[in-house]
């Protein structure tokens, strides 16, 4: 690695030091901007304190996404439902297709 890039012409070292500077400038003012901001004692924390200690929410929650759920799964099967009727119709069309043809046929040949 080291004599690959010793074997990189000047620009290109300088282009791949300049990278690597801003990604470690990024990391660690990300890092330093995520520590200003956090307190412990900010009104957002107390309210995310708030919904962790008290789970009705979460648990209403929970049930309207079980009721959700259960809704979806009835629709599902009325999609199925639905599928096998329509396949079913392209049969019989299929077959009434393969009569009218037939008698197209039975009328020519009797003429």
């Amino acid at each position: 690695m080291e004599q690959q890039l010793a074997n990189l012409p000047t620009p290109a070292l300088m282009t791949f030091g300049v990278v690597l500077a801003i990604i470690f400038a990024v990391r660690y003012f990300g890092l330093w901007q995520g520590q200003k901001t956090s307190h412990a004692s900010s009104p957002a924390s107390a309210q995310v304190a708030a919904v962790i200690v008290d789970p009705t929410a979460l648990n209403r929650a929970t049930q309207a996404l079980e009721a959700h759920t259960s809704e979806i799964r009835k629709l599902v099967q009325v999609g199925e439902e639905l599928a096998r009727s329509v396949d079913h119709m392209g049969q019989e069309l299929g077959r009434i297709r393969e009569e009218l043809r037939i008698q197209r046929e039975i009328g020519r040949r009797e003429r």
